[in-house]
C-alpha cells in the first residue's frame, strides 16, 4: 500500500528538490544525463537478472525522486514484486505518486518521505537501487549511508549504485556544451559550473570501490556510463569488510 504523505510541516522542503523543481525534474535530468532512460532500464535489467526466477521480491529504492526508475518494471513481467521508495523530498514523491498510479505500479509501491534511516524496520530486502544520491551526500556521511543500505539487505542481495565519479575538466566542458545546445542560458551554465566546483565528488573508481569494500559490497561491475556518471552492480556480502 502506498504511503500517505504526512502534513507538509513534518517534511520541510528539501533544498534544490522542492515543488518548483519536481515538476520539471525529469526533463532536466534527461538533459543533464545523456541516456537517462537507458540507465533506468539497465538498472531493472541488472536486478531482475540477479533475482531471476523469483515470483516475489521486495526492492528498496533510495532517492526514488519522481519514480521514473520504476516504470521499466512493467516490461519485465514481475507482477509479484513489491517496491519501497525512499526520498526526503515530499514534492518529488508527489510526482512519483501520480506517475506510478498512471503506470499501474502504485498499488505495489510503498513511498516513504524521509531519509533512509527514518524508514521503519522491516524484513530485509531482496535487492536495492540508489541512483544519483551518493555524490550529493557529504564525504563524511557516505560510508554511513552505504552501511545503512546494506544493513537492510539480505545476504547476497544485489545493489545497483550510480553516482558521479571524478571531475575531469574536459568532460565537464562536454556536459556544459550539451546543456547549452539544449537551451540552458549561459548564466545558468556558469552557476552550474560554480556549484560543481564546490562539490566533493568521489575522485575515482578506486575510491568508490574502497567505499564498497568497507561496507560489505563486493564484485562491482559497470552496467552504465555516461561521461562522468557511472552505475555499478554490486552484491551485499555481510562480513566481507572484515
Amino acid at each position: 500500500m502506498a504511503h500517505e504523505h504526512s502534513a507538509p510541516s513534518a517534511h520541510p522542503p528539501v533544498s534544490g528538490f522542492g515543488a518548483d523543481r519536481a515538476a520539471h525534474y525529469d526533463t532536466q535530468a534527461a538533459v543533464a544525463l545523456a541516456g537517462t532512460q537507458a540507465m533506468y532500464e539497465l538498472g531493472v535489467s541488472a536486478l531482475t537478472s540477479q533475482l531471476d526466477g523469483q515470483d516475489t521480491a521486495s526492492l528498496l529504492f533510495v532517492g526514488l525522486g519522481t519514480g521514473a526508475e520504476l516504470v521499466p518494471y512493467n516490461r519485465f513481467e514481475v507482477p509479484g514484486w513489491r517496491f519501497t521508495g525512499v526520498d526526503p523530498s515530499d514534492a518529488m514523491l508527489a510526482v512519483a505518486r501520480e506517475r506510478l498510479a498512471a503506470e499501474g505500479l502504485l498499488s505495489r509501491t510503498h513511498l516513504h518521505v524521509g531519509e533512509l534511516q527514518s524508514l521503519p524496520p522491516g524484513p530485509p530486502f531482496d535487492g536495492a537501487q540508489m541512483l544519483g544520491v551518493l555524490h550529493h551526500v557529504p564525504e563524511a556521511e557516505r560510508l554511513a549511508l552505504l552501511r545503512e543500505v546494506t544493513r537492510r539487505l539480505k545476504p547476497g542481495a544485489p545493489l545497483v549504485v550510480g553516482c558521479r565519479v571524478g571531475m575531469d575538466p574536459s568532460l565537464w566542458d562536454v556536459e556544459l556544451r550539451r546543456w547549452r545546445a539544449h537551451g540552458i542560458p549561459q548564466e545558468d551554465l556558469e552557476r552550474r559550473r560554480q556549484s560543481a566546483n564546490m562539490m566533493h565528488f568521489i575522485e575515482s573508481d578506486a575510491a568508490l570501490f574502497e567505499l564498497f569494500a568497507q561496507t560489505d559490497l563486493v564484485a562491482p561491475r559497470p552496467i552504465f556510463v555516461s561521461l562522468q556518471f557511472k552505475v555499478f552492480l554490486v552484491r551485499c556480502e555481510p562480513g566481507a569488510a572484515g
